[in-house]
This record gives structure tokens, C-alpha cells and sequence, in this order.
């Protein structure tokens, strides 16, 4: 349950940060429309696996006070006073939309693979599984890294980039195999 709890908590704090923010309300309403969307898809997606036993593709986050630390790049967005959109901001927004269609083509791609019971025990490789052996992760990390390039335009906005950073890191630790794999 807590795999669905992480992502609402990164989504509702982007939200809640952008509510009060004081920056321009065409950043806040996209960061928060970005964050937000990303924590609503992934929560419902985490609720809906469990639900019907389907193998769990969430984030590999759980804790919901790293929820704190992943909602950095909304912070540190809604404080920027600037009163338009930079170029850096319209270009991470693009590159949100991308990696976040990809995600989703991916994770339905999957989920579609391993309902069926003729691919029981067998791994994904059609549609984008194809060309990407772990698309979710994949994908997952490049909405990270538009998050903080969005945040990057900010005063302070640097400090956004420990979220990517920390998302790649424990990639990286579970595909060598340190990290248990979701149930």
C-alpha cells in the first residue's frame, strides 16, 4: 500500500506548494498539472495492480517522507517571481510530456502483457519493451530530469537536481540486484 502512498504524496505536495506559492501562476499551474498528473497516474496504477495481482510498476520510493525530498522541484519552482515561462521551462514541460506519454504507453504495454496467462513467467518484449528492455525505469528517470531541468530555470533550482540523481542511484542499486524487487 505504501507503493501507492509515495506517489499521491510527491502529486498533493506539488499541488498544495503550488496553491500558496507566490511565483507566477503559469509555472505554478504546470508544475503542479506535471507533478500532480505524474502522482495521480502512478497511485491509481499501484492501487489497480494490486487490486488485480498484476505485477507492481511503481516508483522505487515507498517512504512518504522522501515525498518531502521529491517535491523539491515544485518548491523551489513556485517561489521563482520571474512573470512568464522561461525557453528552459517550455522545453522541460516538452520533454515532461514525452517521457510521461512514454511511461504510460509502457506501463499499459506491460500490464496488458502480463495479464495474460499465456505469458506467465515470460518477459515483455513488444511495443516499447522492444526497444527499451526497462522502459518504466527508463521513462521514469527522464520525467525526473524534466522536473528538475523545469525547477533549474528557478532562482536556487540546482537543488532540484538531487531528485534524478537519487531516482538513477536506486535504479541502479536495484538492477544490481541490491534492492528487493516490489511484490
Amino acid at each position: 500500500m505504501l507503493a501507492a502512498v509515495w506517489p499521491a504524496c510527491v502529486g498533493a505536495l506539488a499541488v498544495l506548494y503550488a496553491s500558496v506559492g507566490n511565483g507566477a501562476w503559469a509555472r505554478r499551474s504546470a508544475i503542479a498539472w506535471m507533478m500532480g498528473a505524474w502522482g495521480a497516474r502512478l497511485t491509481v496504477q499501484s492501487l489497480y495492480t494490486r487490486v488485480a495481482g498484476l505485477p507492481l510498476l511503481t516508483s522505487y520510493f515507498e517512504f512518504p517522507p522522501s515525498a518531502l525530498v521529491f517535491s523539491l522541484p515544485a518548491l523551489i519552482a513556485v517561489r521563482n517571481p520571474a512573470p512568464s515561462l522561461s525557453s528552459l521551462e517550455i522545453v522541460a514541460a516538452v520533454f515532461w510530456i514525452v517521457a510521461f506519454a512514454g511511461q504510460t504507453t509502457a506501463d499499459r504495454q506491460l500490464l496488458r502483457f502480463t495479464a495474460a496467462s499465456e505469458h506467465a513467467g515470460l518477459i515483455c518484449r513488444s511495443g516499447v519493451w522492444r526497444l527499451i528492455p526497462r522502459a518504466h525505469a527508463v521513462f521514469e528517470a527522464l520525467i525526473w530530469m524534466a522536473f528538475a531541468l523545469f525547477a533549474f530555470a528557478s532562482p536556487w533550482g540546482w537543488i532540484a537536481c538531487v531528485c534524478p540523481a537519487a531516482m538513477l542511484y536506486v535504479q541502479c542499486i536495484r538492477q544490481s540486484g541490491r534492492l528487493e524487487r516490489h511484490a
